[in-house]
């Protein structure tokens, strides 16, 4: 019988409440071993801080867009004063909204006090094998080891996929320019080293596993193999 929220100390976190992490729907959580609080405090902390990074998202839309408004509207009032072509008007408001938005941008930003940012209070996130494949009555420190291990695992797989997908580029197609945080490559003399360690982390993830009476995808379909 798998994990299941039906363990006190195990919940799902819906998705619209996950805060810190990107989950999927209805991942499974655990209340770390050594908290004192509970499920329904930890999903609350997480609904809070979305709660507040989304009104702080709001400000930083509205105030810039209200400034631009403004300004732009005092132009235009100003201009049909003036007696000045409607023309001039059409052309001189989308201008000022623009220049609006930028400058009360700039100073909310700088006048306005930096707010903490609400964090959640931290949860383990047991992975799916594990959901799977141990036992019911797991320990909790167990289900935390196991986890870790096995994201662990698929890291070191990841990163070994992506620079074997690497080492086929030449220099050119892996070139980054200056200041390009966002794009990185592996180079070729790094696959040895990653392809130690993705078997490693395998080797460790299965130990684990083979100690804690986890049954993975694997073993699970040698088994049906040797049933059938």
């Amino acid at each position: 019988m798998p994990i299941s929220s039906d363990r006190p100390e195990c919940f799902r976190l819906p998705a619209v409440d996950a805060a810190a992490i990107r989950t999927r729907p209805d991942q499974l959580h655990l209340v770390p071993p050594d908290s004192d609080t509970d499920a329904s405090a930890i999903i609350d902390s997480h609904r809070r801080a979305r709660a507040a990074r989304s009104r702080r998202d709001a400000i930083g839309c509205l105030v810039p867009i209200a400034g631009g408004l403004l300004l732009a509207a005092v132009a235009v009032a100003v201009t049909a004063s003036l007696g000045l072509p409607y023309r001039d008007a059409v052309i001189v408001g989308p201008v000022l909204f623009v220049l609006g938005a930028l400058a009360t941008a700039v100073i909310a930003s700088r006048g306005r006090p930096v707010a903490p940012v609400v964090k959640p209070l931290p949860s383990v996130l047991i992975h799916p094998l594990v959901v799977a494949g141990a036992p019911a009555d797991l320990p909790a420190q167990d289900i935390v080891l196991a986890s870790r291990v096995l994201d662990e695992r698929d890291r070191a797989e990841a990163d070994l996929r992506k620079a074997r997908a690497d080492a086929q580029l030449t220099d050119e197609e892996r070139y980054v320019s200056p200041g390009d945080r966002s794009t990185w490559y592996f180079r070729p003399e790094d696959l040895p080293g990653l392809a130690r360690t993705a078997d490693d982390a395998e080797r460790r993830s299965r130990d684990v596993a083979r100690r804690l009476g986890i049954v993975l995808d694997a073993d699970r379909g040698k088994d049906s193999a040797s049933e059938d």
